[in-house]
């Protein structure tokens, strides 16, 4: 027999920064003024109201910088927009030492 469990009911919220939802982020409202970031439905943080309005706009660039874009879109952005596909090479270090 199958090891079978029911786990929840969750209460999650979607994330939206700028109009444009944050993808694979999602938030919970617990008791008490605190919030639970939750990442990709399996790495969370719980963290007091105002510190993560000042850590989602970051989490929304960063996960569209991993998704291939320059960063979560704008207000007034349709889509976000695409990485060049190419970046500009640079050296770590010179003959003279590290840059």
């Amino acid at each position: 027999m199958a090891d079978v469990d029911f786990i929840g009911p969750f209460e999650s919220r979607r994330v939206v920064v700028n109009g444009h939802q944050v993808p694979l982020l999602s938030v919970g409202i617990n008791n008490g003024g605190k919030v639970e970031l939750t990442l990709d439905d399996r790495i969370a943080l719980t963290l007091d109201v105002a510190v993560a309005e000042e850590v989602i706009p970051f989490l929304a660039d960063a996960i569209a910088v991993a998704m291939g874009y320059t960063c979560h879109p704008m207000e007034d952005w349709d889509a976000p927009k695409p990485l060049p596909p190419m970046k500009r090479l640079r050296p770590l270090f010179y003959e003279d030492g590290p840059v």
